[in-house]
């Protein structure tokens, strides 16, 4: 319900809703290539398990606290 919901909606802007890889454009994959974690962590890695917010680009690495 709202919980789940909760877990998908940015914890950095409120605003935006955190997107898998597949869920991205290819436009927004250009630009997560160049965000910072992508010295930090493998593509693949990032492919597989990272979620992002396309509105103000906050990358979750992690499973994210559900206080968040």
């Amino acid at each position: 319900m709202m919980s789940a919901q909760s877990q998908t909606i940015c914890p950095r802007c409120h605003l935006g809703r955190l997107s898998s890889w597949d869920e991205l454009t290819e436009e927004q994959r250009e630009v997560v290539l160049r965000l910072p974690a992508s010295a930090d962590h493998t593509l693949e890695e990032r492919q597989m398990i990272h979620r992002w917010c396309t509105t103000c680009w906050h990358e979750e690495t992690e499973n994210s606290p559900e206080d968040a």
